[in-house]
């Protein structure tokens, strides 16, 4: 027996050699082909731990969630998509897979990265300048002949403010050192502004009236009427922007009992002027100490609104969130601006807020998925419209949290905007 399987293999040494050799070439390949996959595997968890690792520091460093909250989005989409369903040696899809996860995890993690160090450099800039702008502000003040009593409070703010600016290492230290100041530049602001135009201006604005007038009473007192509304419309513009316009308001509350009372048209006249001095004291500090452009929503109003330092320059219907999916009230900045978007659910068909792929030509994102932007399918904007409607050609339901705006004014709104601009939503 011995004998013949001797032979056997003898005489068939070469066809036997082949198949050994098939076979232990099949299982290297397999063998090559699955640490291909366990390497680049390796190589996507570790790109997802390095990203997960740099999304916590961001928030350690005080990130707000809206700065990078499209970047946590981008991670959940790649993390979330299953590999092809196949195995060694036919797993070159699944290589394929993980490599491509990697690099778009590498990818998030560099942007994330890139943007973590943007605001760090802008918001100790922005620190400093409050601080810098406040020591100006005290010595203009001083030069102009405020009383002592009202820059007491400000002693010792600019020296306390650098010493926390040159400790601070984070975006959460640097904005609150410029959140502190916001309350006292505002303040001194107003003080500077009173101090130089007061005295000087109740009597040209107070013959400007009288020139209007004419000596007739009725005149004179819608004149003052007038004047009244346009200051307190302003004073709640600046308080919107959270000013601290305490002292004008105190000068508009007292100027508003003398009217109540007024009785001659030379005290209506004094009173208009009055009141024309401290809106222009007011204008005055907002362009001095409010952003250059700003952006502001009233949910209750449906109106976006365009500021230039403090000035109304732009206004529109909107249609902001329906029930259940409001538009966030808060102060937010545009942190992006693309065109044209392909606006995607992130509901799951079948979910009642589910809608379909819809295209916009211009988006202006300022709180994580809440964007600024166009709707063809709307044609009613403005109150009400937030809630379920009556719309004839379009869309009957607010919004899912965007701020819809008709094309025309968002090609406005567009081309004024630039990124970093402030959205307030009140």
């Amino acid at each position: 027996m011995l004998a013949s399987c001797l032979r056997f293999l003898r005489g068939n040494a070469l066809r036997i050699g082949v198949v050994l050799g098939t076979f232990a070439l099949v299982a290297s390949f397999i063998f090559v082909q699955q640490m291909r996959e366990a390497f680049a595997e390796q190589d996507y968890q570790s790109a997802r731990t390095q990203v997960l690792a740099a999304q916590a520091r961001a928030a350690q460093l005080g990130l707000d969630t809206a700065e990078y909250s499209d970047l946590q989005r981008q991670e959940l989409t790649t993390a979330a998509e299953v590999p092809p369903s196949v195995t060694a040696p036919f797993n070159e899809e699944r290589i394929a897979f993980f490599s491509r996860a990697a690099t778009q995890e590498s990818d998030i993690k560099e942007q994330l990265e890139t943007r973590v160090q943007k605001l760090l450099a802008e918001t100790h800039d922005s620190a400093q300048a409050s601080v810098r702008q406040l020591s100006l502000n005290l010595g203009k003040a001083r030069q102009l002949g405020v009383d002592d009593q009202l820059l007491g409070e400000f002693a010792g703010i600019p020296v306390k403010a650098q010493v926390e600016v040159n400790e601070a290492t984070t975006v959460r230290a640097f904005r609150a050192v410029s959140t502190e100041l916001t309350a006292p530049l505002s303040k001194l602001s107003l003080i500077i502004a009173d101090q130089e135009t007061t005295n000087k201006l109740v009597g040209e604005y107070a013959a400007q009236a009288a020139a209007k007038d004419h000596g007739d009473p009725g005149l004179a007192r819608a004149g003052a009427n007038a004047a009244l509304t346009q200051v307190r419309a302003d004073l709640q513009t600046a308080r919107i922007f959270q000013m601290d316009v305490a002292i004008v308001d105190l000068h508009v509350q007292k100027l508003a009992t003398q009217l109540s009372s007024a009785a001659t048209v030379a005290d209506l006249e004094q009173i208009n002027g009055g009141f024309a001095v401290e809106d222009k004291v007011l204008q005055t500090a907002m362009s001095e100490t409010l952003p250059e452009k700003a952006l502001t929503i009233s949910l209750k109003e449906q109106v976006i609104r365009a500021y230039s330092h403090g000035q109304q320059v732009f206004w529109t219907y909107v249609t902001t969130g329906r029930p259940g999916l409001e538009t966030d009230p808060g102060s937010f900045k545009v942190y992006w601006k693309i065109s044209p978007w392909t606006m995607h659910s992130p509901w799951p068909k079948g979910s009642p807020y589910w809608y379909p792929d819809s295209k916009v030509r211009m988006v202006m994102w300022f709180n994580g998925g809440a964007g600024i932007h166009d709707a063809y399918w709307r044609s009613r904007y403005g109150p009400g419209t937030q809630f379920p409607h009556y719309d004839p050609t379009g869309e009957d339901n607010g919004t899912h949290g965007c701020v819809n705006v008709p094309y025309s004014n968002m090609v406005w709104l567009w081309n004024w905007t630039p990124t970093g601009t402030p959205v307030i939503v009140y």
